[in-house]
């Protein structure tokens, strides 16, 4: 398509704004949880202690693996780590899905690791 070789980093998808897989699949979970917000509840309304992660989706108790690795404790720990920027726009899901694939456009994760280890610095 651009005449590269094979081999080429997947960096370039940024300048063809396609999103990788990884980010693909952060969207898509993304994209579900905005359209079912009301299937999850917050720190806040689990617990009524004043804390900074208060506004947080809150994490399920989950001593099995497969219960950690699938789509639901992934949509959640996904949704915590994205950037305040992003999460403040969660009530309006036209300009939170703008936003977050700009985001994702921006950083080309190689794997959804990498999106959990990114430094907080990283905006775009």
């Amino acid at each position: 398509m651009v005449g590269t070789h094979p081999r080429t980093s997947c960096r370039l998808f940024k300048k063809l704004e396609i999103l990788t897989v990884p980010s693909q699949y952060i969207h898509s979970l993304m994209s579900f949880f905005i359209g079912n917000q009301e299937k999850f509840q917050s720190n806040l309304s689990v617990h009524n202690i004043n804390t900074r992660n208060k506004h947080h989706l809150h994490r399920p108790v989950a001593n099995l693996s497969c219960f950690q690795k699938g789509a639901p404790y992934s949509e959640i720990r996904i949704f915590n780590s994205l950037p305040r920027s992003i999460i403040n726009l969660k009530n309006e899901k036209t300009k939170f899905k703008v936003a977050l694939k700009r985001f994702l456009n921006a950083h080309s994760f190689y794997s959804v690791d990498e999106f959990f280890t990114r430094s907080d610095d990283m905006y775009y």
